[in-house]
């Protein structure tokens, strides 16, 4: 049996479905699209529990449905499939099947296991931008060193500034911008995954007909070119007190990452913010959860981290490979229009 779902109440099912044909370029077309009722291939195989309050593991997908167990923060656990179920909050009806019961979707990073077996180690100035590519790399002060100084989550984003070899004969990378300013900590090279060029080039380069739609309503990001749709996403705006503010606007700068610290927050590693105002509101990455199609931020909008890269090479200005920042004037900035 099948149920039909029309395009909005399909973006709200799953950002990280959604993802794959945006990642793509392609849109789906307004037309209804059909979903089939039982299971869906999980979007990555595994799940890191993102919340620092314990999950919980039910029997069906329902947070009406018995307990099986509690899953603490950080905990990684198998992803098996994805459903729809009875959502616990407006918005997100999305669960992950588990090898013992459902989970449901919003405080689970659904994240790879992939360790590298080939990596850069001669390491020439400026250094390189590498992503981590296990649920989390552990940063310490030294290559080899006993004591932790960060957990480092997947899809982060760090420069490489310099290559070392422990007594072990293990690489490490030490890592600068998006944890610390100066050359910082270190991580095993093989926990992080390179970003070439390529990976960051430019999309729809000499275009000056590029504008992105924010419908803080929907809760959903849409790209254009003049009127054609070419990219689009689920977010996660500014709560109540936070608001993300409306209005026309322009890209004013844009970064590769960021550590972004407030009062009752720091995260590390930020992949690709966009800046759209002078108060530093911007499009970045999510890695503290996974619950998109509603307000989460602190003005910001979150969305997931690979389609932060999408509207990060997208935009302009366009970012030099070598640098870290790049601040234009707000004439040359692509426009971001934010309505409700």
């Amino acid at each position: 049996m099948k149920k039909q779902f029309n395009r909005r109440e399909f973006l709200k099912l799953s950002g990280a479905a959604f993802l794959g044909w945006a990642a793509s370029g392609v849109v789906p077309a307004l037309a209804d699209v059909s979903i089939p009722q039982e299971l869906a291939p999980a979007p990555k195989p595994w799940g890191r529990v993102i919340s620092w309050g314990a999950q919980a593991v039910r029997e069906s997908p329902s947070a009406k449905s018995e307990l099986v167990k509690w899953l603490s923060h950080d905990t990684v656990i198998p992803l098996v499939a994805m459903t729809v179920g009875e959502a616990p909050w407006a918005n997100n009806p999305t669960w992950y099947l588990t090898e013992e019961g459902y989970v449901h979707s919003g405080y689970i990073q659904p994240v790879e296991q992939t360790l590298q077996t080939a990596f850069p180690t001669v390491v020439n100035a400026p250094g390189f931008w590498v992503e981590v590519c296990v649920p989390y790399a552990e940063a310490r002060w030294k290559p080899g060193g006993a004591y932790v100084a960060r957990k480092l989550y997947y899809e982060t984003v760090y420069r490489v500034v310099a290559a070392v070899q422990d007594e072990a004969g293990e690489w490490w990378y030490q890592l600068q911008e998006g944890i610390t300013w100066s050359p910082g900590p270190y991580v095993l090279a093989k926990t992080v995954r390179h970003i070439a060029p390529l990976d960051v080039a430019p999309l729809s380069p000499g275009r000056t007909d590029k504008w992105i739609e924010i419908k803080l309503k929907d809760q959903i990001l849409t790209c254009y070119e003049d009127t054609t749709p070419v990219f689009s996403t689920p977010l996660a705006s500014g709560v109540w007190d936070t608001p993300t503010p409306r209005g026309e606007f322009k890209v004013l700068y844009k970064r590769h990452t960021q550590r972004m610290i407030g009062d009752d927050y720091d995260l590390s590693g930020v992949p690709f913010p966009t800046y759209f105002t002078s108060s530093g509101v911007a499009i970045h990455g999510t890695y503290w959860h996974n619950d998109f199609c509603r307000p989460h931020s602190h003005g910001c909008l979150n969305v997931p981290s690979q389609a932060a890269r999408w509207v990060f090479r997208w935009t302009d200005p366009v970012v030099p490979y070598s640098e870290h920042t790049l601040v234009t004037g707000a004439a040359s900035g692509t426009r971001v229009v934010v309505s409700y």
